[in-house]
């Protein structure tokens, strides 16, 4: 009996959630194609081109409504099973909340764990083909190996960044066609922090084996911070960095990448001394947003069931938007935090997540109890 009825709310779910999903999805799509549609036109692309940008982008898109699609199924399935009288009719028969509501939750972990998978191994790819489009064949952008450069940053200005020997960098531009450093400052330090030897150049070309100096010249100072200056119109000192290096140490399109590509760039960044900030926080990000559906099924089933007593599926729909939108506020702002340093990565990510997960379960193991202390009842 109890196998029966959950593949019953489970089939009922699916049916919701597929259709919540397309429909997010769709609306996703046709408001980016009244925005991108005059740009492929005007640049005369393809129409197939535009097709497959639309194509490759819908892995993104579901990473980012998955977790609202679990939501607004959650929300009409229960919606629907109270309305018509079927969750009275199941908790008569000896069938708890959370017995009727296990199917749900399950599903949601499961559409959680798809959503990663997605990420992990189709996202990137797919990203990666969509920018190319956009990029390179519609805003005419050049490529650099598999990387495209938008031309409006061909030229980084004020880029600055550690290099494998610990050296920090200030370049004014960046030319990686050419292969040439326009500007450059170069800093080396000592144990306690002092500068021990500055270089600056006008040029830094590369040479297909090493980085030859035009026209700069080099200071070295001692410990007490005197110096000396010698100056050269061309110069070979011995770089670690590669013109990939240079390139993938400037930008880096952290939405490109899986979840395994990212933290091995963050392992090789904090070996060389960067500032991994930014993208940590990401790479918890990336992991706990798919899991926002489990969170989201927690919130909703409560609070769509104690609203379905006082209106219909409208109002159900309008409740747990509201608190969608108040824990989606809260995981923004934390991630947003993360990002300044004002909590940490973890925290940022999982923080909201931990908070509202809390608070579901809590409303739904006492959805019908009279007693503060939930008590379970299959």
């Amino acid at each position: 009996m109890m196998s029966l009825l959950h593949r019953y709310v489970l089939k009922r779910f699916i049916y919701c959630y597929v259709l919540s999903a397309t429909g997010l999805i769709g609306i996703f799509l046709i408001v980016d194609f009244f925005e991108r549609v005059d740009e492929f036109i005007r640049r005369d692309v393809p129409y197939s081109d535009l097709v497959f940008y639309f194509i490759y982008k819908i892995p993104g898109i579901a990473f980012y409504m998955a977790p609202q699609a679990v939501l607004l199924a959650t929300v009409i399935t229960l919606a629907v099973l109270a309305r018509d009288n079927e969750i009275i009719a199941m908790k008569a028969g000896g069938i708890g909340i959370v017995g009727i509501t296990l199917p749900i939750l399950g599903a949601a972990l499961v559409v959680a764990l798809l959503v990663v998978a997605s990420n992990e191994y189709l996202a990137p790819i797919a990203t990666k083909k969509m920018n190319y489009i956009f990029k390179v064949k519609v805003q005419g952008n050049p490529v650099y190996g598999d990387t495209y450069i938008e031309i409006d940053r061909a030229a980084y200005q004020e880029t600055w960044f550690v290099a494998k020997d610990k050296a920090i960098w200030n370049i004014r531009q960046f030319d990686p066609e050419e292969g040439r450093i326009s500007g450059a400052r170069i800093f080396y330090r000592f144990d306690n922090g002092l500068i021990r030897k500055r270089i600056d150049v006008k040029e830094v070309v590369w040479k297909g084996t090493h980085w030859e100096f035009v026209d700069g010249f080099l200071r070295t100072f001692d410990q007490e911070g005197n110096g000396t200056t010698e100056y050269f119109e061309k110069k070979i000192i011995p770089v670690l960095e590669t013109p990939d290096d240079f390139m993938k140490s400037i930008s880096i399109h952290s939405d490109e990448m899986s979840l395994r590509e990212l933290y091995k760039e963050i392992q090789e960044m904090t070996l060389e001394g960067k500032d991994t900030l930014k993208y940590r926080v990401e790479f918890h990000q990336k992991i706990s947003y798919p899991f926002i559906s489990i969170v989201l099924a927690l919130l909703a089933i409560p609070l769509s069931l104690r609203s379905s007593r006082h209106g219909g599926v409208l109002f159900c729909v309008g409740i747990n938007l509201a608190m969608g939108f108040v824990f989606s506020f809260l995981y923004a702002m934390g991630v947003s935090l993360g990002f300044g340093g004002f909590f940490s990565p973890l925290f940022a990510a999982w923080g909201p997540f931990i908070l509202f997960s809390s608070l579901g379960s809590y409303l739904l193991l006492t959805l019908d109890s009279e007693y503060i202390i939930p008590r379970l009842g299959l």
